[in-house]
């Protein structure tokens, strides 16, 4: 992780220790005492369907995992709720308007540190690229391409809705 080794609140040096009524080594403030917390970062994301059925998916133009194939999402700014997060990001990366989201899975792995809120959403435009993408397709629920998506949560999220929806058991 990249983290800063000084101190947010008073510019001196951080220093790895447990704080008085914890149990986890964190970065404390030599000077001040400040507990620096590293915390996951939330990333929201929505899997757009048309009314045929079929879901869109990008693929990706940046690391990590380029080329592969993910619903529109990414990290929530200050200030933005999972929703408006996820619209925007579907917005940006296919260019494309959802509405009526309905919440499909929270999913976190230990390690980086991730929690992705996904949703479904009803697509009511046209999508197009968008800047971090290369490509868009509309994948009918048996024709995802499991062997080609992007992250763990991709796949999780997608098994989720493709069995709520009856397509996988």
């Amino acid at each position: 992780h990249a983290f800063s080794r000084y101190c947010m609140q008073c510019g001196e040096r951080l220093t790895s220790a447990i704080p008085e009524g914890d149990t986890k080594r964190r970065l404390v403030c030599i000077d001040c005492g400040f507990v620096h917390y590293i915390n996951p970062r939330p990333e929201a994301g929505i899997i757009p369907v048309r009314d045929d059925g079929q879901l869109l998916l990008v693929r990706r133009a940046i690391e990590p995992r380029a080329g592969a194939w993910v619903f529109p999402g990414g990290y929530m700014d200050v200030g933005e709720t999972a929703e408006e997060a996820a619209t925007r990001e579907t917005r940006e990366e296919a260019n494309l308007e959802v509405v009526d989201l309905s919440l499909v899975g929270v999913y976190t792995r230990p390690g980086p540190g991730v929690v992705v809120i996904v949703y479904e959403a009803r697509a009511v435009s046209t999508p197009s690229v968008g800047d971090e993408t290369t490509e868009i397709g509309w994948f009918a629920p048996n024709a995802i391409p499991w062997e080609e998506l992007a992250f763990d949560s991709t796949v999780a999220a997608l098994t989720d809705w493709a069995r709520r929806r009856g397509y996988l058991r």
